[in-house]
């Protein structure tokens, strides 16, 4: 509140007269920094949503239909009556977790189910996926080559997208159809962070950490990534991007010049993925 005298006491009651201040405009400066925030909040929030919505979709709710997958009849004699089966098996979602938990327990289970069953001679694996985590993908891998040594058959059905860990898995199969709008390939590992420390010195915040050995916070958003960290982070990405590009090779009968050709990180379409030798045919269900 400011305090004011009436300059005319003659039309005014004697006495002490109080009116309230008019608003402060913010300063240019106070703006700035308010929009630091809101945008550094925002950040917070959206990685936040984004790790809950794979923590709660990708891998509980995988677990939940783990639990209950059952065998649907799609077509031929009845599955009780036929003498052979084909099971379909879809990949529909980002591939993450482990056996027991996420998305890759989904298709696990349903890979352990088809194992079980005397009558399934083959598999059509029926993916839609963008990849996802390489253990996860290693993991599919692994239980399919498994299987294929007993003696089952793997066809791949690409559909929409089927690219980086969802060709991972794909790689080894006897057969692999993608449909002519598919994309596929993404051959290759990334690991990758983000780096606020100059949005951070703006608005004066400072990221206090106490750690038991100088890598401990490895890739923290709160400062650059050392030269030594950097020579780290790159040779694990080679280590399991040479994995990556061995199982491509030994799935598809590359030669390790094709396979380097291939293995850029670029997607591709059908036709550019037959002339690549990455799929077989293109086709449909």
């Amino acid at each position: 509140m400011e305090t004011t005298f009436d300059p005319h006491p003659q039309s005014q009651p004697p006495g002490l007269h109080v009116r309230p201040l008019p608003p402060r405009k913010p300063s240019g400066a106070w703006k700035v920094i308010r929009w630091m925030l809101v945008i550094v909040v925002s950040l917070v929030c959206i990685v936040s949503v984004l790790i809950n919505f794979v923590l709660s979709s990708g891998l509980s709710g995988s677990s939940l239909k783990a639990e209950r997958i059952e065998e649907r009849h799609i077509s031929g004699p009845a599955s009780y009556t036929a003498a052979a089966k084909v099971a379909v098996i879809t990949v529909d979602d980002i591939i993450v977790g482990s056996e027991d938990a996420g998305t890759a327990a989904w298709i696990f289970t349903q890979l352990k189910r088809a194992e079980d069953d005397d009558k399934v001679k083959a598999v059509i694996l029926d993916v839609n996926s963008p990849g996802g985590g390489i253990t996860a993908s290693d993991i599919v891998h692994n239980k399919i080559e498994q299987m294929q040594l007993d003696g089952m058959k793997f066809i791949v059905l690409m559909r929409d997208v089927a690219a980086s860990g969802a060709y991972y898995i794909s790689a080894s199969a006897d057969e692999i159809i993608a449909h002519p709008t598919t994309i596929t390939g993404s051959i290759g590992v990334i690991i990758s962070s983000f780096n606020v420390e100059g949005l951070f010195e703006k608005i004066g915040v400072q990221s206090v950490v106490f750690k038991s050995a100088p890598q401990k916070d490895i890739m923290s958003p709160y400062r650059a990534v050392t030269p030594e960290e950097a020579a780290i982070l790159q040779a694990v990405t080679d280590e399991m991007f040479q994995r990556f590009k061995d199982i491509v090779a030994k799935g598809r009968g590359l030669t390790a010049e094709e396979v380097d050709a291939v293995s850029t990180g670029a997607i591709f379409t059908d036709k550019e993925a037959l002339d690549s030798k990455l799929i077989d045919s293109i086709g449909y269900f």
